[in-house]
């Protein structure tokens, strides 16, 4: 699968106080093209009926890689949501979104533009989404710790995602209600041009210092 999307068996079941955590990121490969496969490669290697541990060892792997490539950062997004309901709807409202834009199919793919799809044939950029459900408690201070001490003026710039990153590694998969890591595109040898992410769908990544 070039694509991960897990529901824990809990979703839907267990309903206390729940939160939502949610990061994008879109990365210039141009200037490591191993990454694009080093990335691919740990999605692919997990599975949907992983156990909290080895969930746990899936974004440690992926935060570790990823963290280590801030500095190709170049543009992202993150929020985090508190109230309950409104963290359940926006963890689907990601997921199912993410899910449908996927390229994948083969038009969208090849060297010659069809504009249908994609304004440019370039393959600069891929986008990963990692988005979480977790149910809330104090298994999550210290996530909340990171996020707390990061000032509003800090809040587009490599440095900070790649805190957020590493702070997955805080969280406790036994409280998980739902998570989904995603690559865009969905392929080894795809990428997303600037001239698509400067385009219709993206608006709201921002440029990263």
């Amino acid at each position: 699968m070039n694509r991960r999307n897990f529901f824990s068996s809990l979703f839907g079941k267990r309903r206390g106080e729940s939160i939502f955590f949610g990061i994008q990121v879109a990365i210039n490969a141009f200037g490591d093209e191993g990454l694009r496969s080093r990335v691919h490669r740990i999605i692919e290697e997990s599975a949907d009926d992983e156990t909290p541990e080895e969930k746990r060892r899936f974004y440690k792997r992926l935060a570790a890689l990823l963290v280590e490539n801030q500095h190709f950062f170049e543009y992202g997004y993150w929020d985090v949501i508190t109230d309950a309901e409104t963290a359940e709807a926006e963890f689907e409202n990601w997921v199912d979104e993410i899910e449908a834009s996927i390229a994948t199919e083969e038009e969208e793919m090849g060297e010659r533009v069809n504009e249908m799809y994609r304004y440019s044939s370039s393959k600069y950029y891929v986008v990963i989404t990692l988005c979480f459900l977790f149910e809330n408690d104090r298994s999550l201070d210290r996530f909340f710790e990171v996020v707390d001490s990061i000032p509003e003026a800090d809040y587009w710039r490599q440095e900070t995602f790649g805190r957020l990153f590493a702070a997955i590694n805080y969280f406790d998969f036994e409280f998980c209600l739902g998570d989904a890591a995603f690559i865009m595109p969905g392929n080894e040898e795809d990428g997303i041009s600037m001239e698509d992410l400067m385009g219709e769908g993206w608006s709201y990544l921002k440029s990263l210092s």
